[in-house]
């Protein structure tokens, strides 16, 4: 009964954390309603126009908890399951304190890059070695394309040479490294200022039409051509959703 009583509690804590947040937003007085908040900011900011079916669900469970006709019998007249006040809890702290892309990628510094003219076979063992699937070939400190078990493959299919020489050079699968030729995936590039949630939603809506995003680079406005300030993997969003 005390946890029941935690929930009611804190889920309206956090409806009114989230109402004052979008009036002063909206520069909105009080004959607003909720709901009509919601619909106004999910047009402006990204966090509610994902979470707005949600946060709508929740407005009406909070009236129903609120203007309760029988308060005084029954009170709360339901109680908010744990999952629920988990999820609003995240949507309320993305909202008010919301992650960057940048905040969770790997950052340049820590990703290993190829160039053109470094050996095949050594880019391949450190592959192997520390688990990495895509490996960024860098010239004149500007992507190029990604070396990774697709390239190889589509080598392999299109020469018909299922052997490699011990001094190989990465330049000889160029044809297959820049990131419009990889067939079975896709690479996307998003601003430094984009939030964590928004490259989640990439990687979803990818599955959804039942392609692969294999990775989602950063760069100062989004632009391939600039330099690379970091990169997102879905085994990074996976880790940035069980914080």
């Amino acid at each position: 009964m005390e946890n029941e009583s935690k929930n009611f509690e804190e889920f309206i804590t956090i409806y009114n954390e989230l109402d004052e947040f979008m009036r002063k937003e909206l520069n909105q007085d009080y004959w607003v309603s909720h709901s009509e908040l919601i619909r106004r900011m999910a047009k402006t900011n990204k966090i509610f126009d994902i979470y707005k079916d949600e946060l709508l669900s929740f407005a009406r469970l909070r009236n129903a908890i609120v203007h309760n006709p029988d308060k005084r019998e029954a009170h709360p007249i339901a109680e908010p399951h744990d999952y629920i006040v988990m999820k609003y809890r995240k949507i309320r702290d993305n909202v008010l304190r919301p992650t960057r892309a940048l905040d969770i990628a790997v950052r340049s510094k820590n990703i290993y890059t190829a160039s053109f003219d470094d050996k095949a076979l050594d880019v391949m063992a450190a592959m192997k070695e520390h688990g990495y699937s895509h490996i960024p070939v860098v010239e004149d400190g500007r992507l190029v394309g990604i070396f990774s078990e697709n390239t190889i493959f589509s080598y392999i299919v299109n020469t018909g040479n299922l052997s490699l020489e011990k001094d190989v050079k990465v330049r000889q699968f160029s044809e297959f490294i820049p990131i419009d030729k990889h067939q079975s995936e896709t690479f996307a590039f998003v601003s430094r200022d984009a939030l964590a949630l928004e490259v989640e939603e990439m990687f979803a809506k990818k599955l959804r039409k039942g392609k692969r995003l294999a990775v989602v680079f950063i760069t100062e406005t989004g632009d391939p051509r600039e330099k690379v300030l970091g990169l997102v993997t879905v085994w990074d969003i996976a880790g940035y959703r069980e914080e």
